[in-house]
Formats: structure tokens, C-alpha cells, sequence
């Protein structure tokens, strides 16, 4: 990383040394060629102004010495009109990051300039959510159902919900279906109850021997 105010050097370091990347820093364009030649970082975020070497006299070097010319360079810039990034650009820059830096736009790419795939973890209550939702439902007998759908028919919603809660108790095989149907009954969604409980009634039908 290439740049001579150190707060913008640790906002990178503080994104990506946690993901196991290592960070090496300069403060200006000529330490930003010392470190190219000595330790051959895989790529290079750069800032355009600076002191000593600026971003584009750092750029120039590279793309005109043998051994650095092929280094991935990505500018990072404060200066976001169109011509600005074209300069950036045309003067030997791979790709252009805009400050202040946003965490999705540099993840996209380093992952397109150093041929990676990030593979994200769900947080806990996601992974408790799917979990959850893969249980099988276990869905009560047609009479049972026929029973529910009358009382949300005729919005009779305090009933629906104590029926709701007796059958969880007498069997904890139908709470997933009980649950499903309670959320919806907290808001009064009786119509979409309705809508469930038919679906269940037909897949029932569906299945019935004749």
C-alpha cells in the first residue's frame, strides 16, 4: 500500500491483514519501488499525490522497468471524475479504487486481479434459521386442518392461536407446522393461513387412496 497519510494505510491493513493478507507500506512512490524490487508484492494499491514520488512518476516506473512491469497496480484515489480514472488508467494503473474505500468494491478486486474466490461464512443466526427451516414439517391430520381453516375463515384469530398452541403441547412433531402458521396469526395474515392451510388440504387430497 502506497500512500503518505498513514490512516489511509490502515484502513487496508485493518480490512484485510484479519483475512491473512500481509501488508507492506510505503509513503511514497520511490519506497513503493524499493519495496517492489526487494520483496515482489503480489499487488500494489497506490494514491496518486504525494510527496517525493507521486502516484503517476511511481506508475511510469514500473511500466517502464523490465523486472516491475507486470505488477498489478490498482490506483486508489479520492478524485473520482471519469477523467481522472482514465488518466489513472492510461498512465499504467490495472484498475481504479475510489476513497473512501468500500469494502465490496475492494474485495471485488482483489479478487479479480489475483484470481481468488472469497468464501463467506453465514453468521449464527442465519445457519440457526436454514437449519430450522430444513426440519421436516410435520403436518396434522385433514380433519385437524379442515378445523384451523374454519376459524380462519371467520377470522377468529385468539381461537385459531389457542388451538394452535394445544397442538404443539399434545404433540411436539407439529410445532414447525404450528409455528409457521402462529407468526402469521401474531399479525393477523389470515388470509395467507387460509392460503396454507388449502395447500396442505390439496397435497392431503393429492395423496388419499381411492
Amino acid at each position: 500500500m502506497v500512500d503518505d497519510r498513514w490512516e489511509n494505510r490502515a484502513v487496508l491493513s485493518n480490512l484485510l491483514e484479519p483475512l491473512g493478507f500481509t501488508i507492506l507500506e510505503a509513503e511514497n512512490g520511490q519506497e513503493g519501488l524499493e519495496i517492489l524490487q526487494n520483496q515482489a508484492p503480489n499487488l500494489t494499491i497506490t494514491d496518486l499525490t504525494m510527496p517525493v514520488m507521486d502516484g503517476f512518476t511511481f506508475l511510469n516506473h514500473i511500466r517502464n522497468t523490465a523486472e516491475l512491469k507486470d505488477n498489478k497496480v490498482i490506483v486508489s484515489s479520492a478524485s473520482v471524475s471519469q477523467q481522472d480514472q482514465q488518466m489513472a488508467l492510461s498512465r499504467g494503473g490495472d484498475d481504479f479504487l475510489p476513497k473512501p474505500v468500500e469494502v465490496t468494491a475492494l474485495l471485488h478486486l482483489l479478487a479479480e486481479h489475483l484470481n481468488m474466490e472469497w468464501t463467506y461464512k453465514l453468521p449464527p443466526e442465519t445457519l440457526e434459521q436454514e437449519e430450522s427451516s430444513s426440519i421436516e414439517m410435520v403436518v396434522p391430520p385433514r380433519p385437524i386442518l379442515e378445523e384451523l381453516l374454519v376459524l380462519a375463515e371467520r377470522n377468529q384469530v385468539k381461537r385459531l392461536r389457542s388451538h394452535l398452541q394445544e397442538l404443539k403441547t399434545s404433540d411436539s412433531a407439529y410445532t414447525a407446522f404450528a409455528d409457521s402458521l402462529l407468526e402469521l396469526a401474531r399479525t393477523f395474515q389470515t388470509e395467507e393461513i387460509e392460503e396454507q392451510l388449502n395447500q396442505h388440504l390439496r397435497r392431503d387430497g393429492s395423496n388419499a387412496i381411492l
